[in-house]
């Protein structure tokens, strides 16, 4: 066997003619081939559609072993390698199983006969019914990732929600304390200057000292109801114990009809004295009005005169 490497001459064909002649395409061919490979559960297969890159390196074999096609060499080898490989791959990793074959696959690998296998790119995908499986199963993974992720959403939506409730809560809380307390301290400070004012007034009349009570009224002129009440009261509470020393005595016959006149008539000076306007001086306050000084001394007048009929009536039994 001799590999010729160029054209015979004429001598060479006379004198020692070759016995046979063999041609042998040594160029790269170019096929495709299908296999169905089996998954890794057994009931699932894989479509494997291979696009196959040989050529015959050794034309000395090629012609001994004589195979009559490329493929009666390579697709044996494939498919024994091919199915050995996608049995170590569950039927949804098919992007994966079919990654790591091709890098197995992807260096010159040398057959039998002479030939030597350059190049294999597998294309691997389920069947069409576990194609289809997978498919409704991937949807309906991402749709409970997406119900999932729209619940987290709600969720912390709802937790920023209510820790800004809690915190607006707190917030209405403390202002209505706050508000609570302020008011509290402004209607206290109120009542505690009302009672400053009342027994400025109080002492002020009870000592007589009527220039500063002018001079406090004039400002504060809302007072001017409030002190007159309070005079009223002073003078109606001295007029009650008078009344009530006189009726004692008359009651235990202590005094006469003389005496009663005597005592009335100092009695009603002493009142004439406390609301004569003379007594309060220049710049002082203006009078009082009549009805406020008469009526204690006519109520004064009208008991006495009562009391002195009753002693006339015991004077006659």
């Amino acid at each position: 066997m001799t590999l010729l490497t160029r054209q015979l001459t004429a001598g060479e064909v006379f004198f020692r003619p070759p016995t046979g002649v063999y041609w042998v395409d040594v160029s790269i061919h170019h096929n495709s081939c299908r296999f169905d490979l089996p998954a890794a559960e057994g009931v699932f297969t894989f479509t494997a559609e291979v696009d196959v890159t040989w050529r015959v390196v050794d034309p000395e074999k090629a012609v001994k072993d004589q195979p009559a096609t490329g493929e009666q060499v390579y697709r044996p080898y494939l498919e024994r390698q091919l199915r050995r490989l996608s049995c170590e791959y569950q039927v949804e990793h098919f992007a994966v199983a079919e990654r790591e074959i091709n890098d197995h696959l992807d260096k010159p690998i040398a057959l039998d006969c002479g030939i030597s296998l350059l190049s294999c790119l597998v294309k691997l995908s389920p069947e069409t019914s576990t194609y289809t499986h997978l498919q409704e199963a991937t949807f309906d993974h991402r749709k409970a990732q997406r119900r999932e992720a729209e619940h987290g959403a709600r969720m912390q939506t709802a937790y920023l929600q209510s820790s800004e409730n809690e915190s607006q809560h707190g917030l209405n809380l403390q202002t209505s304390h706050q508000s609570y307390e302020l008011t509290k301290l402004t209607q206290q400070r109120s009542l505690e200057l009302e009672q400053q004012r009342m027994s400025f007034y109080a002492e002020a009349i009870h000592r007589g000292d009527l220039s500063a009570l002018t001079y406090r009224l004039a400002s504060n002129r809302s007072d001017v109801n409030d002190v007159i009440g309070l005079m009223m009261q002073q003078k109606q509470v001295d007029f009650d114990a008078a009344h009530a020393m006189l009726k004692a005595l008359l009651n235990q016959n202590l005094v006469n009809k003389r005496d009663v006149q005597d005592i009335l008539a100092y009695a009603s000076a002493a009142i004439a004295d406390q609301v004569n306007p003379a007594s309060v001086g220049a710049g002082s306050v203006a009078p009082p009005k009549p009805e406020l000084v008469v009526s204690p001394m006519a109520a004064l007048v009208q008991n006495a005169e009562v009391l002195d009929r009753s002693d006339d009536n015991d004077d006659d039994d």
